[in-house]
């Protein structure tokens, strides 16, 4: 079992179902949940120790996307991939987002939307 998970996504009905499945997984010990990217980094700024073992972020958010995301959280974090794995997750199937995501390359996954159970059991299992 991994010890916690984040999930950043504006999607409150995915957030809700996703959450269904991260239970059910029984992967994580602790899941925690955020409409908007900037209130994750304003908690993991104020709260350096307590970074998760695994995040599932989402590319497609007003104000601030995960790529803008990602970019202060590196800026921030410099080590945040000693700690994180990191997956993008999308219904996004347009090949700039791939393209991009190939500019981070310590990301651990890019996912297409929706996960299931299985799923976020080898995400939760690959951290032992």
């Amino acid at each position: 079992m991994t010890d916690k998970i984040a999930v950043i996504d504006d999607d409150e009905v995915y957030q809700m179902i996703i959450s269904r499945y991260i239970e059910k997984s029984g992967a994580f010990r602790l899941a925690e949940y955020y409409q908007f990217p900037k209130e994750a980094l304003k908690y993991y700024s104020d709260n350096k120790e307590n970074l998760p073992s695994v995040m599932l972020l989402d590319i497609n958010m007003p104000l601030m996307d995960g790529w803008q995301f990602l970019e202060a959280l590196q800026s921030q974090f410099p080590e945040v991939y000693d700690h994180t794995k990191i997956y993008i997750v999308t219904s996004s199937i347009a090949f700039s987002d791939k393209e991009r995501f190939e500019n981070f390359p310590k990301l651990a996954g890019f996912l297409s939307k929706p996960l299931n159970v299985d799923k976020l059991k080898e995400i939760g299992g690959s951290q032992k």
